[in-house]
C-alpha cells in the first residue's frame, strides 16, 4: 500500500491522511496473525528535511491464537503510530510504503504470550480437552522428575 507524497514538497509540509484498507494476513515465527476487517489508518505526515515523520492511530481486530487453549480468538488493535522513514532509503521520493511500517508495529503491540482471556485454563497435557470448555476424567497427579525416587521413600511394603 502506497501513500502519494507527490504534493509534500516543501519542507515543513504536513499532510493528513485518513484511510481504511484491507491487509492481508500474515506469519511471523509460526504466529499466524490474522486479520478478517479493513484496518482504519488516521495519520499525519511531516515533510522534514531528512525524513518523513509519521504521527496518527491505526485501529482494527486481530484474530489470533491462545498460547494456553490453542483456540483462535479476536483481538482489539489501537495503536500509535510514530514513525520516521528516511528519504535516502525510500525507493521513490514520492510515494510511501504502509506495509512493511504497518506489519513491524503490529508485531511490537504483540504480547509475548497470547491469551484469549487472562483466566484461560488451557488443555489436558493428556487428552488435550480444553478445560474452558470442560473438566476431563484424566487423573492428574504431577510429580516432579528430580523428586520422584522420594516419592516412595516413605512406603511400609
Amino acid at each position: 500500500m502506497y501513500i502519494n507524497l507527490s504534493d509534500l514538497k516543501d519542507i515543513g509540509a504536513c499532510k493528513h491522511v485518513v484511510l481504511d484498507f484491507e491487509f492481508n494476513d500474515f506469519k511471523y515465527q509460526d504466529r499466524e496473525i490474522g486479520i478478517n476487517k479493513p484496518l482504519h489508518l488516521d495519520v499525519d505526515i511531516f515533510n522534514t528535511k531528512d525524513s518523513f515523520q509519521l504521527s496518527g492511530n491505526l485501529k482494527g481486530e486481530l484474530i489470533l491464537e491462545c498460547s494456553r487453549c490453542l483456540e483462535k480468538y479476536n483481538s482489539e488493535l489501537n495503536l500509535k503510530i510514530e514513525e520516521e522513514v528516511l528519504k535516502e532509503e525510500m525507493e521513490d521520493a514520492d510515494e510511501l510504503h504502509l506495509a512493511d511500517i504497518i506489519r513491524d508495529n503490529i508485531l511490537l503491540s504483540l504480547p509475548i504470550k497470547t491469551l484469549c482471556f487472562a483466566d484461560c485454563k488451557g488443555i489436558c497435557p493428556y487428552c488435550g480437552q480444553n478445560l474452558n470448555r470442560g473438566d476431563c476424567d484424566c487423573e492428574v497427579k504431577q510429580v516432579d522428575p528430580r523428586l520422584a525416587k522420594l516419592k516412595d521413600f516413605f512406603d511400609t511394603e
